[in-house]
């Protein structure tokens, strides 16, 4: 479809208002911020009932509640190119402005003989005025059933980040630090948020790992060999369906995109820059599939493409 359509959208009795604000907002910065605060939030957690027996229930976010350009503000004002970073930022703001609770410490150093040992992510009193240790984390794995690196089949991007070796870190390592340094936390809490990416062929697999929450978020994954597996060139022709080559820190919430927006991908020239970014790196690609909705693009599915030699750990 072209511009015309949103035209005769926007000229219908009652549309205007509403097709105006929701195109301007599309794809600006304090925008995108929101929806990854509201992510961030209320997305499932990557870990199990069982794992996260120490998780208490934290209050949801209304995203039409955020503040976005207070909250664009407040993430300025820190570096936030990593998605690790991104993530900390965006929580320390829904502590801090949203929930509003009282924090003692956030990213506090852990010091041992003059060397930093690790950090504490977030100490602070909640609704309740219980002392609580959060420690916080988004991870990204691909399921790789063929693959094993340090004893898990579930790898990140760069493979020598497991889930397995994560999860141990987290509940064995990081939480417990609180109880010699803290021993007055009432709550141990561990915040594990992200995504299990699977191959196409194994997204109805049996095979389950019991650290998992069966609610995770879930996409999929192939080589650069598999690319036709994704993508729809019927309709990617008439412009229903463009691709988006998704820029960390940005990986977090879907992806909403105007109809003009000029970095949108065909198939054709998705397959193109695939072809070009593995013929000179080996990084992964994080891309979102869109669908024309009749006044925008929403994405429908995303996907790494990873090139024939993943998974390197060494």
């Amino acid at each position: 479809m072209d511009g015309h359509f949103l035209e005769c959208l926007a000229k219908q009795p009652g549309n205007q208002d509403a097709f105006t604000s929701r195109i301007a907002s599309l794809n600006t910065l304090a925008t995108r911020q929101a929806h990854d605060l509201a992510w961030a939030v209320n997305s499932p957690s990557l870990l199990s009932s069982h794992e996260s027996a120490l998780h208490t229930e934290h209050p949801r976010i209304d995203i039409n509640a955020i503040n976005a350009s207070h909250l664009s503000a407040f993430l300025a004002a820190g570096r936030i190119d990593r998605v690790g970073r991104y993530f900390e930022r965006l929580i320390s703001y829904w502590l801090h402005h949203v929930r509003q609770v009282k924090v003692v410490a956030e990213s506090l150093s852990i010091r041992q003989h003059k060397r930093t040992i690790g950090e504490i992510d977030f100490l602070f009193h909640d609704e309740l005025q219980r002392l609580t240790h959060m420690e916080i984390a988004v991870k990204f794995y691909l399921f790789s059933p063929d693959h094993v690196a340090f004893d898990s089949h579930y790898l990140g991007p760069n493979a020598a980040d497991t889930l397995d070796r994560k999860v141990d870190r987290l509940l064995h390592h990081q939480l417990p630090r609180s109880e010699t340094l803290f021993p007055e936390v009432e709550i141990r809490q561990p915040f594990l948020k992200g995504r299990i990416f699977y191959q196409p062929a194994h997204r109805t697999s049996t095979l389950h790992h019991p650290l998992l929450s069966p609610d995770h978020l879930s996409s999929s994954w192939i080589r650069e060999s598999q690319f036709d597996l994704m993508t729809d060139k019927p309709e990617t022709a008439n412009r229903q369906i463009v691709f988006s080559v998704l820029q960390k820190p940005f990986w977090l919430s879907n992806e909403l995109r105007r109809q003009l927006d000029t970095d949108l991908l065909s198939c054709s020239e998705l397959s193109d820059l695939v072809s070009k970014h593995f013929s000179d790196h080996q990084h992964c690609l994080l891309v979102a599939k869109l669908v024309f909705d009749g006044a925008s693009y929403v994405e429908s599915s995303r996907f790494f493409v990873v090139p024939e030699s993943w998974p390197k750990t060494t």
